[in-house]
């Protein structure tokens, strides 16, 4: 019946929205939603306590984040810690930093309702092909994995349609790769885009901003 994204509801939000009307669930059979730590009106708990009460079926999924690079961003600006953090493009240990974004994956999936084999397939696939544009916009390659896995606990398989994109349906930039990233990873796709200038000069140019 609608798309809401919950964080057009968050005070510290540009485009805040104001406080959300929760009637518009009240028809609603089945509630597909996100979970998030918001504390106001948005808090995906109080929806679902608010569904919980109406009787609405819910299944809950999750932001799935990978902030691999050197510096992401997100809809609320650039990462300070980002900044803060920054020793240099060669000393990021890259699998060390793999690792723990898939550490955190697992966590938010597990508390989700979401089949862990979204987990093991970004595990198993992110060095051979590309999974996000930047830290959490996936591409059709990941979006159709989580589509499946929500469609399948809906009872609806997708498995044996063909479906063909011409473009990405998610896509605000894309965070290049580094040459080290490249190396550390063992990534093995072609088309990858290599740019450690860019993030040098981003980093040279607004690092007293943060």
């Amino acid at each position: 019946m609608f798309s809401l994204p919950f964080y057009e509801y968050d005070t510290a939000y540009p485009g805040y929205r104001g406080t959300l009307d929760y009637s518009i669930f009240d028809n609603l059979d089945i509630l597909i939603i996100e979970l998030n730590t918001l504390n106001n009106q948005a808090s995906s708990q109080k929806i679902i306590n608010y569904a919980k009460d109406k009787n609405i079926k819910i299944y809950k999924t999750f932001l799935i984040k990978f902030p691999i690079y050197p510096l992401n961003w997100s809809g609320y600006g650039e990462s300070k810690q980002d900044y803060l953090n920054w020793n240099g493009l060669d000393n990021i240990d890259y699998k060390e930093k793999f690792k723990k974004c898939l550490e955190s994956v697992r966590k938010s999936n597990m508390e989700s309702d979401l089949s862990i084999e979204i987990t093991n397939f970004i595990a198993n696939n992110f060095n051979k092909q590309l999974l996000f544009t930047y830290s959490f916009h996936p591409t059709n390659k990941l979006l159709y994995q989580l589509w499946k896995y929500i469609l399948q606990n809906l009872s609806i398989n997708i498995e044996n349609n063909e479906y063909i994109f011409t473009n990405e349906l998610i896509i605000c930039w894309y965070n290049p790769f580094t040459t080290k990233m490249i190396k550390d990873l063992d990534i093995q796709f072609r088309d990858v885009i290599i740019d450690d200038e860019f993030y040098i000069d981003r980093y040279n140019k607004f690092k007293s901003t943060f």
